[in-house]
């Protein structure tokens, strides 16, 4: 909660000082604006008055005009002086006081209509002066600037108290957005804080699709995969613990018993050394799996590529092999195209890829044969390996590429796999540039090596 509250109070009070400078800049020009627009209009005004009275007493310069032009000003919050041409005053809607005599001008000034005052602030009135026609004098009007102070402390006054409930909203809206944020953020901390401890199925709520929301369902997916990966690292784990633990119990067993010089005969001899050297075997494979899935884990997975015949490369295999394919009563047949094109290839690899899908299929073939072939299509090299064998569940195709990955386990631990050929195979040809495929019915299964002539000529 109290790094809840941490991010919260970031976010709303950056949030909060942009908006904070925003509204305070936005404040001030729109203050200016209308201030001087208010100041503007008055001065606008009060020389069109004073124009207009400047005009009618020139066209009847007598006292009923004067009179006239006197009462209309009176009641309203302008004044009017009118004088002659050498500023006599005439006549007044009020008494003229300081600061209106002050501002009375001499007869060389401009003979145009003007602001003679504006400064509202510092002085008493905002004043114009209208000239007569034929120097008939000047009409002077006056604006008193007290009552547009006035106006302006109110505008402030609800500028200030609009600004505060508008700054009041914000907060609250932008706590409420900054909470609405950081919750799901936090519940992503906390889940990543029980994956760190080994808790890796979470379930986040998040709503929507924005990117906090697929951030969620990313976490929970990257969970989920490392509980995948804890499941098959501890089924791995345990067994390669077995797979282990029987050859070399076997091979402990019957070399206590040669140790002790207890074999009577040539062929119990013969028996046993023939187990201890079928289970040093299996864990000579076993090891080389993880020695090459830890390559491939850690980056290092180099090749050393060179021009060959990849069909001598089949045949080699299928030679070495033959032996345990009879030993079974199986048969393994090649058909290799004669004018395969040679290849850039790993030899030691591509021997391994061979080795583990041929001894596959003899695992897993009760009877029948196995045909491994080879042919030129487009611009691929392909290489298949049928079985006549139990074939594969069709659900369970695709994840037979993954590591440490078994179809049937007790099955499996029959046969002495670890789950790791077939994962090791996929990536020796991918690597190559190459593509496999597996497929599979009830008659047995195929799987597909596609290796490009042309990436392969390249490399």
């Amino acid at each position: 909660m109290k790094n809840n509250l941490g991010i919260t109070l970031k976010i709303g009070l950056l949030f909060s000082t942009i908006f904070i400078a925003l509204f305070l800049i936005l404040g001030f020009i729109l203050y200016g604006v209308f201030t001087n627009l208010f100041v503007d209009y008055i001065k606008q005004d009060l020389q069109v008055r004073g124009n207009n009275h400047a005009r009618i007493v020139a066209e009847s310069p007598n006292k009923e005009t004067v009179g006239h032009v006197l009462e209309m000003e009176r009641g309203a919050s302008t004044s009017v002086l009118i004088t002659d041409i050498n500023q006599k005053v005439l006549a007044s809607s009020k008494t003229p006081d300081q600061d209106m005599n002050n501002h009375l001008v001499d007869k060389e000034s401009k003979q145009t209509a003007h602001v003679l005052e504006s400064n509202w602030r510092q002085h008493k009135y905002i004043i114009t002066i209208s000239p007569m026609k034929n120097n008939a004098g000047y009409v002077y009007m006056y604006y008193p600037s007290k009552n547009l102070r006035e106006i302006i402390y109110v505008m402030n006054v609800l500028f200030i108290v609009s600004g505060l409930g508008i700054l009041l909203l914000a907060f609250g809206l932008i706590g409420f957005i900054s909470q609405r944020l950081t919750t799901p953020l936090v519940l992503m901390k906390e889940a990543t804080n029980k994956i760190a401890l080994g808790k890796y199925k979470q379930v986040i709520s998040v709503k929507g699709n924005d990117e906090i929301a697929q951030l969620g369902i990313s976490i929970q997916l990257l969970g989920e995969q490392l509980q995948y990966f804890e499941n098959s690292r501890n089924e791995f784990l345990a067994d390669v613990s077995h797979e282990l633990r029987t050859p070399l119990t076997y091979i402990k067993g019957y070399s206590d018993i040669l140790a002790k010089g207890k074999v009577s005969n040539k062929e119990d001899l013969e028996n046993y050394l023939n187990i201890i050297n079928k289970e040093a075997s299996r864990l000579t494979f076993l090891v080389n799996d993880l020695f090459e899935m830890s390559k491939i884990e850690v980056g290092k997975f180099e090749l050393n590529k060179e021009i060959t015949m990849i069909n001598e490369l089949i045949e080699k295999v299928v030679s070495n092999l033959m032996p345990a394919a009879r030993k079974k009563g199986l048969d393994i047949k090649t058909e290799c195209q004669a004018d395969l094109p040679e290849i850039s290839v790993d030899l030691e690899r591509m021997e391994q890829v061979f080795y583990n899908l041929i001894e596959n299929a003899i695992k897993y073939t009760i009877k029948g044969e196995i045909t491994v072939r080879s042919y030129l299509k487009s611009d691929f090299v392909i290489i298949e390996i049928i079985d006549s064998g139990i074939g594969i569940p069709s659900e369970e195709l695709p994840k037979i590429w993954e590591r440490f990955y078994r179809v049937d386990q007790s099955r499996t631990r029959k046969t002495g796999g670890t789950g790791l050929g077939l994962y090791v195979v996929k990536q020796i040809i991918e690597s190559h540039h190459g593509d496999i495929i597996g497929s599979s019915t009830e008659e047995g299964s195929t799987f597909t090596i596609f290796l490009k002539v042309s990436v392969q000529k390249g490399a």
